[in-house]
């Protein structure tokens, strides 16, 4: 039987060497096979053994005799099986639990982490310095300095051992395909014939830090809300927002769905940090409703234009609005009035005409930084752009910064209202005073913004 299950020992590491460096023409598969047949080794572990030597330049030199000193101070042995991987090094170069997981490209989504040993200890090597001599892209001669003196060189050993994580493996498996499966039963929407406008405008409609789910009483903060309340209040916004699309033409929809959409993350009743929130109900009944209204709110605006929903993630819902923006995606995968972009990035950016406009929340970066960053995350976007913006959430209350970058060419940052009512916290704090409020924009695709909208509960 191969010896697939056991480490290398050096000795065999010596024998691999020498029969490597004189295998003549035979391929490396070739080689691999017949030494594995003859040591009991197999191909694969072979293979891979060869290829830790190249990037340690063990193999690569030929003609010239390795020094034996080399392999007996520094060692990375590494084996793999089916559900596990075992790791030992005795390196300068690798001297942690990550190093290791780096250098043998270990993919912690499918390997669990279960044992890890690290110990420091001396080795030696001689002062020695070689010049190699190069023709046509092989070694030809070399020159040796040897002062003579043996250097001590301080090694790690790191120890680990990795299995395969088959339960959480299988549940992602199982989840791709109920989605796969979700998208194929999504509800049929009628494709709608929109009026087409030879200069149609974009309306971007936002609602940012709803905080669905957060629980505020008037005799503590002066306001009452709840789910209920807060359902009643994004529904008459926007029904206002979208009466004002009465009057002009309107080519597409923007909707900037997040930025604390929900109020917790955990059916602990906590932000993704940990901090605890006052919560009005159950967080399963709190995501089945928050995600029920988003349709309605989606599905109101696709009666006007085509609607591009883009998922915006919060400090507050990071996880939870993924799930949301999601199942979003399933809902809508058979309309094709409606595009829901749910990629993970905290950063995200829609162009229409001339017009380049940046949504994030606003939480995890500097906002000075938000002009720099936008031209060079999306180059492309920028260069067919003259009307720049970035939309942000997270404060609560309207604030407007121009970064000039010169006379000609500046970024608007938009601080965004909110609609949601201040907790016990928000009012204990002092911040509070700010207008309650839904807003939108009006885009022309040549002219920049033209029309700006409030709604208010």
């Amino acid at each position: 039987m191969p010896n697939a299950g056991n480490f290398w020992a050096d000795k065999e590491v010596e024998q691999l060497l020498k029969d490597y460096k004189n295998k003549g023409d035979v391929t490396d598969l070739q080689f691999s096979n017949e030494w594995g047949d003859k040591y009991g080794r197999s191909s694969q572990s072979v293979r891979c053994k060869l290829q830790h030597l190249r990037t340690t330049e063990y193999i690569g030199k030929p003609n010239k005799k390795q020094p034996k000193e080399k392999i007996e101070y520094e060692t990375t042995n590494v084996e793999y099986g089916d559900d596990y991987i075992n790791v030992v090094c005795a390196s300068r170069r690798i001297r942690s639990q990550e190093d290791a997981i780096r250098e043998f490209n270990i993919d912690l989504n499918e390997w669990r982490v279960v044992k890890c040993r690290i110990g420091t200890h001396e080795g030696y090597r001689k002062d020695r310095k070689v010049d190699w001599h190069v023709t046509d892209g092989r070694v030809t001669s070399g020159d040796v300095e040897d002062s003579g003196k043996m250097l001590v060189v301080p090694l790690y050993r790191v120890e680990l051992r990795l299995e395969r994580k088959v339960e959480e493996v299988r549940a992602r498996d199982a989840i791709e395909v109920m989605l796969n499966d979700a998208k194929k039963f999504a509800p049929k929407y009628p494709k709608l014939n929109y009026t087409k406008h030879k200069d149609g405008c974009l309306y971007e409609v936002c609602i940012p830090d709803i905080h669905f789910g957060r629980l505020s009483w008037d005799r503590e903060t002066g306001f009452d809300y709840d789910v209920q309340i807060a359902q009643d209040i994004v529904k008459k916004v926007v029904d206002d927002l979208l009466s004002y699309t009465n009057n002009f033409n309107i080519s597409r929809i923007l909707f900037p769905v997040g930025n604390d959409y929900f109020n917790v993350n955990s059916k602990d009743n906590t932000t993704v940090k940990g901090t605890p929130q006052q919560e009005d109900t159950r967080w399963q009944k709190t995501f089945v409703l928050g995600r029920k209204l988003a349709v309605e709110i989606i599905d109101a605006c696709s009666s006007i234009a085509p609607v591009d929903v883009l998922v915006i993630s919060g400090n507050h819902d990071e996880e939870k609005m993924f799930y949301m923006g999601d199942g979003l995606e399933c809902w809508y995968n058979n309309n094709k009035n409606v595009t829901v972009d749910n990629s993970p990035r905290s950063r995200k950016y829609y162009l229409f005409g001339k017009n380049l406009i940046g949504l994030s929340h606003g939480c995890d970066v500097k906002t000075e930084r938000l002009p720099l960053i936008m031209p060079l995350e999306v180059p492309d976007l920028w260069a067919q752009s003259t009307v720049r913006e970035w939309h942000l959430g997270h404060i609560h209350t309207k604030k407007n910064m121009r970064f000039e970058e010169d006379e000609s060419n500046g970024v608007l940052l938009r601080s965004l209202r909110s609609i949601t009512a201040p907790d016990a916290w928000t009012f204990n704090t002092g911040l509070v005073g700010s207008v309650r409020a839904a807003e939108s924009f009006l885009w022309k695709p040549e002219g920049g913004l033209i029309a700006q909208f409030t709604a208010t509960p």
